[in-house]
């Protein structure tokens, strides 16, 4: 059991674990601190000496994110020669900053920015040249870096070297020269994480990059779909669309990261191609069609469903209901496993999100969820027959599900139920139907822990009111 002591943080008593860090119990508390280089996912650092604290009976001022707690502790950081050593650290890391902050993606969400209106707002007392770095560098996985907004807090240089292990940054030279070098440009999976813990807007992402202010955002706490670790993250949008995933902190499956392959989960959700209504193909153009006539031409027609593994646990729930009593046939298609089955930090071969949720709703509503099962419905399908396909929202092999649909072609009437005509291979299908994307639902997926995440509805841009469901009762008209 954890030993629990009192710290009197600014006058107000607060609660730690005896021996955690001071900085990050401070935080934890609700206390504000200023600080770029801590980091509670990287080593200590100490650089930045923004944190400074004074304790009673020690002497000299010192930084919190460089201490631990202790019991009886007595620390301020609000009296006026903390507020006086803040403000003269502030001023030499903005000695050399340039005034981007117009057009800079980071403002907004900026330490810099943040911590001069609390901390500065003093009169610049610089008469030399600012001194000027390289400014737009591609370093690879989508990762831009501005050298001269750069205030060295070495979070990047930690992050490769700690997390990822394959130290590409670095810093050269020494003093005002000193600056991120690029030994090799990224090559980890995990890159974007950099953006995130850069504080200021020396790395930028250039998927993101001038495309949104982070004020007209609004954010949806969800879970990754992208493979079965279930990664807690954060969806940027608005009504103009999604813009980013970032991870959000999870002690219990992703810790503060996530890899690169989740952050273009969201791309298919506001493209252009989503699905208002219902579709038809005509010469390999999809062009509206009536529902209704859709509806009637499948009425009293046996029915195959192949659903994927993206859908929640209550869409299968629901789905199964809708069908229970019928004769109609259903599988799962799975996805391939994609490089190795485990890469040592998050990301998993695995990219089936809720398989576990899947089998568990077939075994209970008595349906073969196996590769046999599936076959089996594929190698039966003639050609009076109505194939329903729910195409997977994230498709890293496209080649595979292309096999797929091959083996559905003796069905007179094939129809896709996705959120849009997102894929070339659409064109094998007569008639797309649309359904929510993951982001417009809420539900609950199991991830590889067998552990149930959270999926939670944002804001919607395609038709959102008819899940896998609602045509799985056409099977009964």
């Amino acid at each position: 059991m954890t030993e629990k002591v009192k710290i009197t943080w600014n006058g107000k008593q607060i609660e730690a674990v005896k021996g955690s860090n001071l900085l990050q119990a401070a935080l934890d508390n609700g206390e504000q601190v200023a600080h770029y280089c801590y980091h509670a996912g990287l080593s200590i650092a100490g650089v930045c000496r923004m944190c400074m604290v004074e304790q009673d009976g020690v002497p000299r001022p010192f930084p919190a994110c460089n201490a631990t707690c202790g019991d009886g502790m007595v620390v301020r950081n609000d009296t006026p020669k903390i507020k006086a050593a803040v403000e003269a650290t502030l001023q030499f890391h903005l000695v050399n900053h340039p005034l981007d902050c117009p057009v800079c993606d980071q403002a907004g969400e900026c330490g810099l920015q943040d911590y001069y209106m609390k901390y500065g707002k003093y009169d610049s007392q610089m008469i030399d040249k600012k001194v000027h770095k390289e400014k737009v560098q591609d370093i690879g996985k989508n990762v831009m870096l501005d050298a001269e907004r750069c205030i060295l807090c070495s979070r990047c240089t930690r992050f490769t070297a700690e997390v990822t292990k394959t130290n590409e940054l670095g810093i050269l030279n020494r003093g005002d020269h000193a600056e991120i070098n690029v030994n090799e440009n990224l090559k980890n999976d995990y890159a974007q994480n950099l953006v995130d813990i850069c504080p200021v807007g020396a790395l930028t992402s250039k998927d993101f990059r001038f495309k949104q202010r982070v004020w007209f955002l609004e954010e949806v706490h969800t879970t990754c779909i992208g493979c079965e670790t279930g990664c807690s993250v954060k969806v940027s949008q608005n009504k103009n669309g999604s813009y980013r995933v970032k991870p959000v902190y999870d002690e219990t499956v992703n810790g503060h990261w996530m890899c690169d392959d989740g952050r273009s989960i969201y791309k298919h959700v506001s493209s252009p191609t989503r699905l208002q209504n219902a579709s038809e193909n005509l010469n390999g153009l999809f062009v509206p069609a009536d529902e209704n006539a859709v509806m009637e031409l499948v009425k009293g027609r046996k029915a195959k469903f192949i659903l994927s593994t993206s859908l929640t646990n209550e869409e299968y729930a629901k789905f199964f209901a809708s069908v229970k009593g019928s004769k109609a046939e259903v599988a799962l298609y799975t996805l391939p496993t994609v490089g190795p089955e485990f890469d040592g930090i998050l990301r998993r071969g695995d990219k089936n999100a809720n398989l576990r949720g899947a089998k568990n709703a077939f075994e209970a509503a008595g349906f073969d969820h196996t590769q046999a099962g599936l076959d089996k419905l594929l190698g039966s399908i003639s050609g009076s027959d109505v194939v329903y396909v729910v195409v997977p929202e994230i498709l890293y092999n496209e080649d595979h599900f292309n096999t797929l649909l091959t083996k559905i072609e003796k069905a007179s009437t094939r129809i896709a139920l996705t959120p849009g005509e997102t894929l070339s291979t659409m064109k094998a299908f007569n008639y797309l139907l649309p359904v929510p994307s993951f982001l417009e639902k809420e539900g609950e997926i199991v991830n590889f822990q067998g552990v149930n995440r959270k999926l939670a509805a944002g804001l919607s841009y395609g038709e959102t009111t008819k899940d896998v469901s609602y045509y799985g009762k056409w099977v009964n008209l």
